[in-house]
């Protein structure tokens, strides 16, 4: 199971994607390869992080399951609001793998979140959160800020 971005955009911007991992994220993010229009390969790294990991974003119109998914995230996660915007996104985009939390992982998933507008449900469907959710998981993993 990987994890979902809800989107309002059909596809990731690579572009997008890789301004928003530089000039938000403390992050490089390299486009890897587009094997089709709902799908691309990218590397997420941090030099002073010391990570670089590989991901597959694919793209794909929300199904009701997702939407589903969404709102008892919500639910279990105390995250008032974010089902409603999920419920506003017509796409879905998909993060693999979906490896236990990490730190590319969830840097990708702010990244991701930004460009896409929408919010984050992570593999176990647990909570449901939008970037700084994201880079509040992030910073608990490595045990500090972007800004430290």
């Amino acid at each position: 199971m990987s994890y979902r971005v809800f989107a309002q955009l059909e596809r990731p911007d690579p572009a997008a994607l890789v301004r928003s991992a530089t000039r938000y994220f403390e992050a490089s993010l390299e486009v890897l390869s587009q094997p089709s229009e709902a799908s691309l390969e990218v590397r997420v790294s941090s030099e002073r992080r010391a990570y670089s990991a590989d991901f597959v974003i694919t793209s794909r119109r929300k199904g009701d399951d997702d939407q589903a998914a969404a709102l008892r995230a919500e639910l279990s996660g105390r995250s008032a609001g974010m089902a409603a915007l999920a419920g506003r996104c017509e796409f879905v985009w998909c993060l693999s793998p979906s490896a236990a939390e990490s730190p590319p992982l969830l840097n990708l998933c702010a990244i991701v979140a930004s460009v896409a507008l929408g919010p984050v449900l992570p593999a176990d469907e647990s909570a449901l959160f939008g970037v700084r959710g994201a880079m509040e998981r992030f910073e608990r993993l490595v045990g500090r800020s972007l800004s430290r």
